[in-house]
């Protein structure tokens, strides 16, 4: 866990009445709040991050809107700020370091919002619809406390995947829990957007990914087709902020839209080119003004350019839109999954491939890193690399760059066509080794295909590293013990594994954050199709275990060394609780190859 300096602010007292004093800080219509922040206690990790109090980021988060024009808004407002202070340096000493820090923790939250914001936007869109359709939201504006169970007992809903959506809703910002129930939020501001919701239109219930793809990259668009899209883009019109973190209805559907439309310009290679000041409109194939006013509503775009945010959310929002995505063909059927009660769909990851290789892109680089300082560290050599939960092959990408030549058997894993027929064409394209072989209908929860594999091929007693980027936590209907007994035959198998898998969060830890990461969506879509994250430390009063003792139970040596943590959860110091990580990378030893390296597995057990 990143550990923190503690720096107290001094009196800045006379600064914020400075600041107060100039016209152009004032005109913001949150400019008190923003400069209590900026103007109170800040501190610094061990790693050099800045941090704000928690009483800080307590008043940014209830006070201050901060998603698309709201978040483009307060960026303006900081580069103002920082033209001030700039203004105060040369008739006065220098601006305060901890202004700075609050700047940067302001400038980083507001960019990050952006990006984790609209994947559960996007879900909560067909949540709201469903529940609209199904009468709950009605029970929820009656002013009544919803038990779950009694409403799934009196409506014949399945209690199980109620309960997550409400939990959702909740973390979400839009329902108070009490004792095993819930009820709407006491704030009328945020009462409003259940109020507003409505059924998401037939026509519109397709992947519009797919849909918008085909329109852009065709020859001559087809006028029909331009008016379905045109309709689906329409603007939501306006309605007030929350006066909080919370999502306001048209922030809802501003979300709904624009998951799908980044995913697309991605699949068409277009976001890369979509830097701070690029024209929007020279980069698209076709005109479509209603694409393009989307982007401006969302802030990522004014006047035509791509504004700071815009560019942010291009460049990093692909990889979590894509793994969200991901999961339309649930969400498209949530009414049904509520009624039956059965995960009846499953992921689809075609037109989402290149989005999760996007996310898992640096994770892997890491990994790489760690990997090969364990080797030259321990003197290990492998002959086999696999990479499982395969996507475009981005893990054997790198390895197969980074060897440049070196003799090793490359060996790719996944349970869906999709990514197999994905990875077969960079293999084609001169992206991936000529050589590496394809594994069909690889269940990552069941290691004997893999395993059997290596044994049919004369592998099996060859040293190999198996590499997992957010695949782990896709092994259904998982229990603690179910999942140590797979990552035993790993073990046992002789598979050094490193995998990344991101933290759960329980409810108030995702109110608590905000925006700041998009882990309640990312739960949430993962809860419904029946898969499990897991989190990153223990938890006393979870029966749930970390990833690290499932790892250590089934045998593996977790060599913390060798392992990485992301960044922390909470952009705030916080004395009393633990900060987790947003991800973590394992790195996981076999017992019997750590002894035999040497490895003192005493002190790691």
């Amino acid at each position: 866990m990143t550990q923190h300096t503690e720096n107290p602010a001094p009196d800045l007292s006379a600064l914020r009445e400075q600041l107060s004093a100039r016209p152009a800080l004032r005109a913001h219509p949150q400019a008190g709040p923003l400069l209590d922040i900026v103007t109170g206690d800040t501190d610094v990790s061990s790693a050099g991050f800045p941090y704000i109090s928690d009483r800080s980021f307590q008043i940014f988060r209830e006070q201050v809107p901060h998603l698309y024009q709201d978040g483009l808004s307060i960026l303006d407002w900081l580069r103002t700020l920082e033209t001030e202070l700039q203004k105060l340096d040369r008739t006065a000493a220098a601006a305060p370091e901890s202004a700075g820090r609050a700047i940067r923790v302001l400038r980083s939250v507001v960019l990050r919002a952006g990006i984790t914001a609209t994947p559960d936007l996007w879900l909560l869109r067909h949540v709201l619809s469903t529940h609209k359709a199904l009468g709950i939201l009605d029970r929820l504006l009656s002013g009544h406390m919803l038990d779950p169970v009694t409403v799934a007992t009196e409506d014949g809903l399945d209690v199980n995947q109620l309960t997550h959506d409400l939990h959702f809703l909740h973390a979400r910002g839009y329902l108070q829990r009490g004792d095993g129930d819930f009820a709407i939020s006491a704030n009328p501001a945020i009462a409003r957007v259940l109020q507003r919701a409505t059924v998401i239109p037939d026509p519109f219930r397709v992947n519009m990914v797919a849909e918008l793809v085909g329109f852009l990259e065709s020859a001559q668009p087809d006028p029909a087709k331009s008016d379905f899209l045109n309709s689906w883009l329409s603007d939501p019109g306006q309605d007030p902020t929350t006066g909080s973190w919370v999502a306001s209805y048209t922030q809802v559907e501003i979300g709904y839209r624009l998951l799908p439309c980044v995913l697309a310009l991605r699949s068409l290679d277009i976001t890369p080119e979509l830097k701070p000041g690029a024209a929007l409109a020279a980069l698209l194939p076709h005109e479509t003004p209603a694409l393009a006013a989307l982007f401006e509503r969302a802030g990522f775009t004014s006047d035509g350019k791509v504004t700071e945010l815009g560019a942010r959310v291009f460049e990093r929002g692909p990889g979590p839109f894509g793994i969200i995505g991901a999961y339309h063909p649930y969400v498209n059927q949530l009414e049904t999954l509520l009624r039956a009660g059965e995960a009846a769909p499953w992921v689809r990851r075609a037109e989402n491939v290149a989005a999760s290789q996007d996310a898992n892109r640096k994770s892997f680089a890491i990994a790489h890193d760690k990997l090969d300082q364990f080797c030259r560290q321990y003197g290990y050599e492998y002959t086999v690399f696999i990479e499982h939960a395969l996507g475009r092959g981005e893990a054997i990408r790198q390895r197969f760059e980074r060897d440049g030549g070196a003799q090793r058997i490359y060996i790719g894993a996944d349970l869906e066509d999709a990514a197999i027929e994905q990875a077969r064409a960079q293999q084609e394209a001169g992206n991936l080794p000529p050589d590496m072989i394809l594994i069909h209908s690889a269940d990552i929860g069941h290691p004997e295909r893999v395993i059997q594999f290596l044994e049919d091929h004369g592998l099996r007693n060859e040293p190999t590293v198996m590499m997992v980027g957010n695949g782990l936590h896709e092994v259904r209907n998982q229990t603690n013990e179910r999942m140590t007994a797979i990552l035993r035959e790993y073990e046992r198998a002789g598979f050094l594994l490193v995998f990344t898998e991101e933290s759960a969060l329980h409810d108030e830890a995702l109110i608590q954050t905000a925006w700041n990461t998009y882990h309640a969506g990312f739960r949430y879509v993962h809860e419904m199709s029946g898969q499990g994250l897991r989190p990153a430390v223990e938890r006393k009063r979870s029966d749930r275990w970390s990833w690290k003792r499932c790892a250590e139970e089934g045998g593996y040596v977790v060599m913390d060394e060798f392992s990485y943590r992301s960044r922390t959860i909470y952009p705030y110091r916080r004395p009393q609780e633990k900060n987790p990580s947003i991800s973590v990378t394992y790195f996981c030893v076999p017992r019997k190859t750590a002894e035999a390296l040497g490895i003192d597995t005493s002190r790691i057990a």
